[in-house]
């Protein structure tokens, strides 16, 4: 290996490692990382003669997204804000951190999973003492406003309990911490899948303790179905068939066992039948089919979209004060870019489905994150937080990163 190729690959490893511990903890973290990985990824593509006319025929699904969402709307007269431009254009760091992963070697390449799988376990740690109500008053968090988190949420408390509170972990976002750690928890399950000795068991340990920590500190119900869905698939995929079901019937069965001894929680998802306990669902969603009969083929904008501006007077009070989504991906997806976008979208997930190497660590580990954020999105809009969208790409990227000749 020459200098520069040591050096680039010093970079990449800082880059990716502050954009992997932005994901888990700190935005502003997240999109520094992105941003500095996006300019070492140039440069290392100058050096090694990739062309601009063969990366866009190489991710022309993206390309092809990309175009539509941030033209067709705006030639439409519905410029995309700025929020919006920035959410789609995450989705340019799948190539980024794909170039970036490839050039680290296998011993960098673990020590980046130590330092995000120890990232992931201290907010899994935090998530129980926040659930658990050992944890600081909000007042003594005053000081530390300028992170710009979320530090009230962490105090939510669990309905029908006195001292459980809706964990947040390092996120102090319930929501975004079900959503990353689900995502964390699906890689962590598909790369220990397909490793040996202890690197196998301290991946297997991280999908463990995240599975916990989703399925009860943040009380997520779609996160947690989701979840152990997508466990179920990982097991029938990374597992001979003889040794999967078994396993796939334990992960059940836990489900079930915990449902059964957590009462708050199991009344959280027998009321998510009922217009209470869904939380308007369905009036959220009728916000976004609006916007698609309003403009089916250029939609009203990336980020243009909130659903109380949509909703109609004999909507439940949440969907007409809603600043969010639809509480779909796909349908909100397709209330901003239109009909064309949205499929364009499908499109481009299911050939990133079809382009993961499900024969190594890292690409059934992104197949898995994949296959969760598909389910999590028939009843929620993980793009709508930045540290979501900025996961999945980061996951995806390195899914499909080449392994590098001198690993």
């Amino acid at each position: 290996m020459n200098d520069r190729s040591e050096v680039l690959e010093r970079w990449f490893l800082v880059c990716l490692a502050l954009w992997g511990v932005g994901c888990l903890f700190l935005e502003a973290f997240a999109a520094v990382g992105l941003a500095a990985c996006a300019l070492v990824a140039l440069v290392a593509a100058w050096r090694s003669g990739v062309t601009v006319r063969g990366a866009l025929r190489a991710w022309w699904p993206l390309v092809a997204f990309l175009a539509w969402a941030l033209l067709v709307p705006a030639l439409s007269g519905h410029r995309p804000s700025g929020t919006g431009v920035a959410r789609l254009l995450d989705f340019a760091g799948i190539p980024v951190a794909a170039v970036a992963f490839g050039h680290l070697s296998d011993a960098r390449r673990v020590r980046l999973a130590w330092i995000l799988g120890a990232v992931f376990l201290v907010s899994c740690g935090v998530a129980g003492f926040q659930h658990f109500g050992v944890w600081p008053s909000q007042e003594a968090l005053e000081p530390l406003r300028w992170m710009r988190l979320s530090f009230e949420r962490v105090y939510e408390a669990v309905p029908g309990t006195e001292n459980r509170f809706m964990a947040g972990g390092l996120l102090f976002h319930r929501l975004k911490f079900s959503h990353i750690g689900g995502m964390a928890v699906a890689f962590a399950l598909g790369v220990g899948l397909h490793l040996k000795g202890r690197r196998r068991t301290a991946a297997l340990a991280v999908a463990a303790v995240g599975l916990v920590s989703v399925g009860l500190f943040p009380y997520a119900r779609a996160a947690s179905v989701a979840l152990v869905a997508v466990m179920g698939l990982m097991v029938l995929l990374g597992l001979p068939r003889r040794v999967a079901l078994p396993a796939c019937a334990a992960v059940l069965g836990l489900a079930v066992l915990t449902l059964a001894v957590n009462q708050p929680l199991r009344e959280r998802f027998l009321n998510s039948s009922t217009e209470k306990g869904s939380g308007s669902r369905a009036a959220l969603l009728e916000t976004g089919l609006c916007a698609v009969r309003a403009h089916p083929v250029t939609g009203v904008g990336p980020g243009r979209f909130q659903a109380r501006l949509w909703a109609t007077p004999d909507m439940p009070d949440q969907a007409r004060e809603h600043p969010g989504k639809s509480h779909n991906q796909f349908v909100s997806m397709a209330a901003e870019t239109g009909i064309p976008g949205a499929l364009l979208f499908v499109l481009l997930l299911g050939w990133l489905l079809w382009r993961l190497p499900r024969n190594r660590p890292e690409g059934l580990g992104a197949l898995g994150a994949l296959a969760f954020f598909c389910l999590l999105s028939l009843l929620h809009d993980p793009l709508f937080h930045v540290q979501a969208s900025q996961t999945l790409v980061l996951i995806l990227g390195t899914g499909l990163s080449v392994v590098p000749r001198r690993a």
